[in-house]
């Protein structure tokens, strides 16, 4: 019975024909084009790329900075600054001008203006603690040298220079300096030279990106 199985396992494994063949030049060379092609559009697209990564990152950075302004307007926090004097601050906003497209500042309103109107840094030694001051200016350009604020829009298309967002405790309350009467919202658009990115603020406070 042992031998039976035996000879036929060997029958069949004599008739099985194992391929000896393997690839050849012209097969190597295809796939090593491949490769290549592959790799050369994705080293042309990387700049491109790139450029796309920094316009989100800053996009969303710059709507979290606008959360960041409104909590502050929310809390009513106060600090000091280099003299140890205390910034009595009503409010709290964003500063954004298309003239000075590289960057936008976070500010504290002391004079309860409810918009930025003065150009002094808050832990400055000759700081005027009766106008408003910069607590922090962020730089798009640290994230590329490519992007730079290119327009500010409302809901209804009309254009503007410069705003400040401001919000002031208790709610807070937002205000967006200079808006039309009849819009609800302005649209902060960034760009990288390609393409944009929208961070919206409406009247309301609230905040998004497109």
């Amino acid at each position: 019975m042992g031998k039976s199985n035996n000879s036929m396992v060997y029958k069949l494994f004599s008739n099985l024909k194992f391929s000896k063949k393997g690839f050849t030049v012209i097969e190597l060379i295809v796939v090593v084009f491949i490769i290549v092609l592959l790799s050369a559009i994705l080293v042309s697209d990387f700049p491109k790329i790139k450029k796309q990564l920094a316009l989100s990152r800053s996009a969303y950075q710059l709507a979290q900075d606008l959360r960041k302004a409104e909590d502050l307007g929310l809390s009513g926090v106060q600090t000091k600054d280099k003299n140890n004097v205390l910034i009595t601050a009503k409010g709290y906003g964003i500063y954004i001008s298309t003239s000075q497209s590289t960057f936008y500042l976070i500010y504290a309103d002391i004079d309860d203006s409810k918009a930025y109107n003065n150009v002094q840094l808050c832990d400055s030694s000759v700081r005027d603690v009766n106008k408003d001051c910069t607590i922090e200016k962020i730089d798009l350009s640290q994230q590329s040298s490519s992007l730079f604020i290119s327009s500010l829009v409302d809901d209804l298309g009309n254009s503007y220079i410069s705003t400040s967002i401001n919000f002031n405790p208790p709610d807070p309350t937002t205000t967006i300096a200079g808006l039309n009467a009849s819009a609800t919202k302005i649209g902060i658009v960034l760009s990288n030279g390609l393409s944009t990115r929208t961070v919206w603020v409406n009247k309301a406070g609230l905040i998004n990106v497109q």
